[in-house]
């Protein structure tokens, strides 16, 4: 199709902007509200028909040259034309939009902080890089819409711990192997920063152990300044451990008196920033000031919840993960708390049934589902009977259905706080507190 021209409307939650073009909307990534563009149509992609900018005829006053070179073609970002310090009130608007339906003159507002500048400390933890051999060993993030890897020097949404890892394996693979024989590396390396060492799996279903163990960095770098490596090759759906003896990474997560220690697995997930996870738990520690029993249902590995404990909270929670539950029970005995955790299929409103009687009558009911929200947990609530409600929600949608169900529960919202966990993103976090009655 060959190329039109069209008004940015908005940008919606995933960070592409709304084009209306010829009576139709398009999706275009990298595109400002109120711009006239150029672009090209694509193929509908996910139910929406999109496009790729090709210029930008009028600019929005908004429009910042990238500070991220290859902005326009990496799919890490989607918000790098966009001054950093309007991405506050843009996610924030988006939190907004989700919860109007509910929202009333009483419900306390809690905004991103627009004054709080991109640091380091606002950088991805977690990241899943990519591996090319064509034209040469590349490690990074793929193009948008693609599949290619985008060569990049330098990525700055990344930690810079992470970064140099990237930069480290690539130039060893490229001393290491030529790029015809280059096909023996790992179709993917997932790295996560804790807050002592980095989880680095090699992720391939047709290889050998000793095979991933030449992939590692040699030994004088197997370890950052202050930052330990521990390497795993995640094959056939199992995680095993490439050098011994196996590092215990942990996460420093605030509580009263300071800080607990939680340990982290390879496999267990974890928010993608440091910074954005201790304001969500402190939040909730908040919520939950005089709380004594604490329902945690989509619980992880408990990393909202064990906190609780340790502050003296009676715990009990779900997972739908025996993975991540095998890990938050492991946690609650290392800390020596009372919190306790069970697989559970908390999409399913028969499996929640066999647990409402443990459930009832919380002080706290925590729920932090994935990104299709807990509608069935929601719809409990009659039954649960909690003082108290936090719901978590990384899509806002999810986050809409879910506020329209605890409202036709009884419930009203007494709180919404918005988070940026992913900086330069289309995501945003929100976290909402529900008190039973009208008012």
């Amino acid at each position: 199709m060959s190329e039109q021209t069209g008004h940015v409307r908005c940008i919606v939650p995933g960070g592409e902007a709304v084009v209306c073009s010829q009576g139709q909307s398009w999706l275009v990534a990298q595109a400002l509200p109120d711009e006239e563009i150029a672009f090209s149509p694509e193929s509908k992609r996910r139910g929406a028909q999109r496009g790729l900018l090709q210029r930008v005829i009028r600019p929005s006053p908004l429009r910042i040259e990238p500070a991220c070179k290859i902005a326009h073609l990496c799919g890490g970002c989607a918000l790098q034309s966009l001054d950093f310090k309007h991405h506050a009130s843009l996610k924030s608007d988006w939190v907004m939009d989700a919860f109007r339906h509910v929202y009333r003159d009483q419900t306390l507002w809690i905004p991103i902080d627009a004054a709080q500048p991109f640091t380091s400390d606002l950088a991805r933890r977690r990241v899943r890089w990519h591996v090319a051999t064509s034209p040469e060993i590349t490690l990074g993030f793929h193009q948008r819409s693609s599949h290619q890897v985008q060569v990049q020097q330098h990525c700055m949404i990344v930690s810079p711990e992470l970064d140099v890892l990237r930069n480290s394996l690539q130039a060893f693979w490229r001393a290491s192997w030529r790029t015809q024989a280059a096909d023996g590396l790992p179709e993917s390396v997932y790295a996560v920063l804790c807050s002592h060492g980095i989880h680095v799996v090699m992720e391939s279903d047709a290889v050998t152990m000793d095979q991933a163990a030449s992939w590692m960095l040699p030994e004088e770098g197997s370890s950052l300044p202050g930052a330990p490596i521990q390497w795993w090759l995640r094959s056939q759906q199992i995680t095993r451990p490439l050098n011994r003896p196996v590092h215990a990474l942990y996460d420093l997560l605030p509580v009263k008196a300071g800080q607990c220690k939680v340990h982290i697995g390879p496999d267990d997930f974890v928010q993608g920033q440091m910074f954005g996870n201790r304001q969500m738990i402190e939040q909730i520690q908040a919520w939950s000031a005089d709380a004594r029993f604490v329902v945690d249902l989509f619980s992880g590995i408990g990393n909202l919840s064990l906190p609780l404990a340790v502050n003296g909270c009676r715990i009990r929670g779900a997972e739908v993960s025996e993975a991540s539950v095998r890990a938050a029970n492991a946690n609650a005995k290392y800390l020596k708390v009372d919190a306790s955790y069970l697989t559970a299929d908390l999409f399913q409103a028969r499996a929640l049934q066999d647990h409402v009687g443990d459930w009832v009558g919380a002080d706290v009911l925590i729920v932090d589902p994935p990104r299709k929200g807990a509608k069935q947990v929601c719809a409990l609530m009659q039954r649960l009977l909690p003082r108290r409600v936090i719901l978590v929600h990384c899509d806002s949608a999810s986050a809409g259905r879910d506020a329209a169900v605890m409202q036709a529960q009884g419930y009203h919202l007494h709180a919404l706080r918005a988070l940026d966990l992913f900086a330069y993103s289309g995501h945003v976090e929100s976290m909402s507190l529900w008190l039973p009655g009208a008012t």
